[in-house]
Protein backbone atom coordinates (compact mmCIF):
# COMPACT_ATOMS: atom_id res chain seq x y z
CA UNK A 1 0.00 0.00 0.00
CA UNK A 2 3.11 2.37 1.10
CA UNK A 3 4.58 1.97 -2.18
CA UNK A 4 1.58 1.94 -4.09
CA UNK A 5 0.82 5.56 -2.73
CA UNK A 6 4.40 6.48 -2.92
CA UNK A 7 3.93 5.39 -7.24
CA UNK A 8 0.74 7.93 -7.51
CA UNK A 9 2.76 10.82 -5.96
CA UNK A 10 5.33 10.34 -7.73
CA UNK A 11 3.15 10.10 -11.49
CA UNK A 12 1.25 13.16 -9.92
CA UNK A 13 4.19 15.02 -9.79
CA UNK A 14 5.30 14.58 -13.14
CA UNK A 15 1.48 15.09 -14.55
CA UNK A 16 1.67 18.13 -12.91
CA UNK A 17 5.22 19.53 -13.93
CA UNK A 18 4.21 17.82 -18.07
CA UNK A 19 1.43 20.51 -17.79
CA UNK A 20 4.01 23.63 -17.25
CA UNK A 21 5.47 25.70 -20.10
CA UNK A 22 4.01 23.90 -22.75
CA UNK A 23 3.03 25.33 -26.24
CA UNK A 24 0.62 23.99 -28.91
CA UNK A 25 1.07 23.02 -32.30
CA UNK A 26 1.68 26.39 -33.50
CA UNK A 27 3.99 26.72 -30.68
CA UNK A 28 1.98 29.15 -29.10
CA UNK A 29 2.18 29.08 -25.22
CA UNK A 30 -0.78 27.29 -23.62
CA UNK A 31 -1.52 27.32 -19.60
CA UNK A 32 0.43 27.41 -17.00
CA UNK A 33 4.09 28.63 -17.46
CA UNK A 34 7.14 29.35 -15.00
CA UNK A 35 10.50 30.54 -14.61
CA UNK A 36 13.28 30.11 -11.69
CA UNK A 37 16.44 32.31 -11.58
CA UNK A 38 19.40 30.21 -12.76
CA UNK A 39 21.16 28.08 -10.43
CA UNK A 40 18.20 28.56 -7.80
CA UNK A 41 14.79 26.86 -7.38
CA UNK A 42 13.76 30.20 -7.00
CA UNK A 43 10.66 31.81 -9.09
CA UNK A 44 11.30 34.20 -11.30
CA UNK A 45 7.56 34.82 -12.52
CA UNK A 46 4.91 32.43 -12.52
CA UNK A 47 1.55 32.89 -14.74
CA UNK A 48 -0.82 31.36 -17.67
CA UNK A 49 -1.06 32.10 -21.32
CA UNK A 50 -4.12 31.32 -23.48
CA UNK A 51 -3.06 31.25 -27.31
CA UNK A 52 0.07 33.27 -26.43
CA UNK A 53 -1.75 35.79 -24.41
CA UNK A 54 -1.18 36.33 -20.41
CA UNK A 55 -3.86 35.99 -18.30
CA UNK A 56 -4.95 36.17 -15.30
CA UNK A 57 -3.06 36.73 -12.08
CA UNK A 58 0.93 37.16 -13.43
CA UNK A 59 3.44 37.08 -10.09
CA UNK A 60 7.13 38.29 -10.53
CA UNK A 61 9.64 37.79 -7.76
CA UNK A 62 12.80 39.14 -6.71
CA UNK A 63 15.86 36.70 -6.26
CA UNK A 64 15.05 36.73 -2.26
CA UNK A 65 12.20 35.42 -3.08
CA UNK A 66 10.05 38.23 -2.35
CA UNK A 67 6.89 40.03 -4.66
CA UNK A 68 8.90 41.97 -7.46
CA UNK A 69 5.24 42.70 -9.54
CA UNK A 70 1.94 41.99 -9.44
CA UNK A 71 -0.11 41.98 -13.05
CA UNK A 72 -3.91 41.37 -13.73
CA UNK A 73 -4.56 40.02 -17.30
CA UNK A 74 -7.94 41.03 -18.03
CA UNK A 75 -9.89 39.05 -21.06
CA UNK A 76 -9.93 42.58 -22.51
CA UNK A 77 -6.39 43.94 -23.81
CA UNK A 78 -5.89 45.95 -20.82
CA UNK A 79 -3.94 45.16 -17.32
CA UNK A 80 -3.28 46.59 -13.82
CA UNK A 81 0.24 46.36 -12.72
CA UNK A 82 1.51 46.70 -9.29
CA UNK A 83 5.32 46.94 -8.51
CA UNK A 84 6.80 46.62 -5.24
CA UNK A 85 10.20 47.54 -3.05
CA UNK A 86 11.94 44.55 -2.39
CA UNK A 87 11.41 46.18 1.28
CA UNK A 88 7.79 45.14 0.79
CA UNK A 89 6.02 48.90 -0.10
CA UNK A 90 3.90 49.54 -3.30
CA UNK A 91 6.62 51.00 -5.99
CA UNK A 92 4.27 51.83 -8.57
CA UNK A 93 1.07 51.28 -10.15
CA UNK A 94 -0.51 51.55 -13.46
CA UNK A 95 -2.23 50.52 -16.55
CA UNK A 96 -1.35 48.23 -19.28
CA UNK A 97 -3.03 48.43 -22.95
CA UNK A 98 -1.63 45.69 -24.93
CA UNK A 99 1.24 45.09 -22.60
CA UNK A 100 2.37 48.37 -23.35
CA UNK A 101 2.27 51.21 -20.59
CA UNK A 102 -0.88 52.98 -21.00
CA UNK A 103 -2.52 56.33 -18.95
CA UNK A 104 -1.12 57.52 -15.29
CA UNK A 105 0.83 55.65 -13.07
CA UNK A 106 2.11 56.48 -9.96
CA UNK A 107 5.03 56.11 -8.16
CA UNK A 108 6.64 55.94 -4.26
CA UNK A 109 9.46 55.68 -2.22
CA UNK A 110 10.49 52.89 -0.13
CA UNK A 111 8.52 54.76 2.61
CA UNK A 112 5.32 55.09 1.09
CA UNK A 113 5.75 58.39 -0.20
CA UNK A 114 4.57 59.76 -3.40
CA UNK A 115 7.20 60.37 -5.69
CA UNK A 116 6.00 60.82 -9.10
CA UNK A 117 3.46 60.85 -11.37
CA UNK A 118 3.33 60.37 -15.31
CA UNK A 119 1.08 59.84 -18.13
CA UNK A 120 1.57 57.05 -20.98
CA UNK A 121 0.36 56.28 -24.76
CA UNK A 122 1.71 53.14 -26.38
CA UNK A 123 4.60 52.42 -24.00
CA UNK A 124 5.89 56.00 -24.14
CA UNK A 125 5.79 58.92 -22.00
CA UNK A 126 2.82 61.21 -23.15
CA UNK A 127 0.80 64.30 -21.43
CA UNK A 128 2.39 65.65 -18.07
CA UNK A 129 4.97 64.02 -16.13
CA UNK A 130 5.56 65.49 -12.13
CA UNK A 131 8.24 64.96 -9.50
CA UNK A 132 7.68 65.87 -6.15
CA UNK A 133 9.33 66.64 -3.28
CA UNK A 134 9.36 64.18 -0.47
CA UNK A 135 6.91 64.98 2.36
CA UNK A 136 7.96 63.91 5.68
CA UNK A 137 6.33 60.49 6.71
CA UNK A 138 2.87 60.97 7.98
CA UNK A 139 2.29 64.49 5.36
CA UNK A 140 0.27 63.73 2.76
CA UNK A 141 0.69 66.80 0.93
CA UNK A 142 1.92 66.82 -3.02
CA UNK A 143 4.33 69.51 -3.59
CA UNK A 144 5.72 69.83 -7.68
CA UNK A 145 9.24 69.61 -8.09
CA UNK A 146 9.41 69.58 -11.44
CA UNK A 147 6.14 69.35 -14.54
CA UNK A 148 7.19 68.29 -17.84
CA UNK A 149 4.52 67.64 -20.61
CA UNK A 150 5.72 65.02 -23.39
CA UNK A 151 4.07 64.02 -26.67
CA UNK A 152 5.09 60.07 -28.18
CA UNK A 153 8.16 59.95 -25.91
CA UNK A 154 9.75 63.61 -26.29
CA UNK A 155 9.46 66.60 -24.06
CA UNK A 156 7.19 69.04 -25.71
CA UNK A 157 5.20 71.94 -24.33
CA UNK A 158 5.44 73.62 -20.98
CA UNK A 159 8.22 72.80 -18.25
CA UNK A 160 8.65 74.14 -14.93
CA UNK A 161 10.77 73.62 -11.60
CA UNK A 162 9.33 74.86 -8.01
CA UNK A 163 11.27 75.75 -5.43
CA UNK A 164 9.88 74.03 -1.92
CA UNK A 165 7.84 76.88 -0.74
CA UNK A 166 6.31 76.60 -3.98
CA UNK A 167 7.29 79.77 -6.42
CA UNK A 168 8.74 79.46 -9.90
CA UNK A 169 12.38 78.43 -9.95
CA UNK A 170 12.86 77.73 -13.81
CA UNK A 171 10.17 78.21 -16.12
CA UNK A 172 10.30 77.32 -20.65
CA UNK A 173 9.17 75.38 -22.67
CA UNK A 174 9.89 72.10 -25.08
CA UNK A 175 9.24 71.24 -28.73
CA UNK A 176 9.86 67.57 -30.34
CA UNK A 177 12.33 67.21 -27.35
CA UNK A 178 14.40 70.61 -27.92
CA UNK A 179 13.75 73.96 -25.42
CA UNK A 180 12.14 76.81 -27.22
CA UNK A 181 10.90 80.27 -26.21
CA UNK A 182 11.61 82.14 -23.81
CA UNK A 183 12.98 80.47 -20.82
CA UNK A 184 12.90 82.46 -17.01
CA UNK A 185 14.89 81.48 -13.70
CA UNK A 186 14.09 83.08 -10.60
CA UNK A 187 15.56 83.59 -6.82
CA UNK A 188 13.91 81.90 -4.11
CA UNK A 189 12.11 85.09 -2.88
CA UNK A 190 10.81 85.12 -6.13
CA UNK A 191 12.63 87.61 -8.31
CA UNK A 192 14.02 86.66 -11.53
CA UNK A 193 16.92 85.78 -11.79
CA UNK A 194 17.92 85.39 -15.70
CA UNK A 195 16.04 85.31 -19.43
CA UNK A 196 17.32 83.19 -22.06
CA UNK A 197 15.91 82.59 -25.11
CA UNK A 198 15.81 79.27 -27.47
CA UNK A 199 15.13 78.04 -31.07
CA UNK A 200 15.33 74.60 -31.96
CA UNK A 201 17.33 74.22 -29.02
CA UNK A 202 20.02 76.59 -29.16
CA UNK A 203 20.36 79.78 -27.04
CA UNK A 204 18.97 82.30 -30.17
CA UNK A 205 18.74 86.30 -29.02
CA UNK A 206 19.16 88.79 -26.39
CA UNK A 207 19.82 86.43 -22.83
CA UNK A 208 19.71 88.57 -19.69
CA UNK A 209 21.13 88.66 -16.23
CA UNK A 210 19.16 90.42 -13.23
CA UNK A 211 20.44 91.15 -9.40
CA UNK A 212 18.32 89.59 -6.40
CA UNK A 213 16.36 93.29 -6.70
CA UNK A 214 15.13 92.03 -10.22
CA UNK A 215 17.96 94.94 -11.88
CA UNK A 216 19.56 94.01 -15.35
CA UNK A 217 22.99 92.88 -14.63
CA UNK A 218 24.40 91.78 -17.96
CA UNK A 219 23.12 91.10 -21.50
CA UNK A 220 24.58 88.58 -24.27
CA UNK A 221 23.59 88.16 -27.80
CA UNK A 222 23.47 84.84 -29.12
CA UNK A 223 23.04 84.07 -32.66
CA UNK A 224 22.14 80.17 -33.32
CA UNK A 225 23.83 79.11 -30.24
CA UNK A 226 26.64 81.49 -30.58
CA UNK A 227 28.01 84.29 -28.70
CA UNK A 228 28.26 87.80 -31.40
CA UNK A 229 30.00 90.22 -29.91
CA UNK A 230 32.08 93.72 -30.98
CA UNK A 231 32.03 94.18 -34.40
CA UNK A 232 30.26 91.46 -35.45
CA UNK A 233 27.24 92.00 -33.47
CA UNK A 234 27.52 95.32 -34.56
CA UNK A 235 27.32 94.28 -38.34
CA UNK A 236 24.26 91.79 -37.20
CA UNK A 237 22.09 94.29 -35.61
CA UNK A 238 22.10 96.37 -38.65
CA UNK A 239 21.60 93.88 -41.25
CA UNK A 240 18.54 92.65 -38.93
CA UNK A 241 17.02 96.11 -38.76
CA UNK A 242 17.50 96.48 -42.63
CA UNK A 243 15.64 93.24 -42.98
CA UNK A 244 13.02 94.36 -40.60
CA UNK A 245 13.91 91.37 -38.30
CA UNK A 246 13.34 90.57 -34.76
CA UNK A 247 16.83 89.85 -33.19
CA UNK A 248 15.04 87.89 -30.87
CA UNK A 249 13.05 85.76 -33.91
Amino acid sequence: MKKTLTLLICLLSISVFAQVNQTDAKGKKQGAWEKVYPGTRVFMYRGKFKNDKPIGTFVYFYKSGKSKAVIEHSETSRSQGYFYHESGGVMSYGIYNDLKKDSIWVNWDKTGRLSSRESYQNDLLHGMKVIYYLAPIGDRSQRPMTVYNYKNGQLHGEFKEYFENGKTKNSGGYENGKKIGVWESYHAGGVRMSLVRYKNGQRHGWCIGYSTKGKEEGRQYYYYGRILQGKELKKKMTELKRLGINPNE
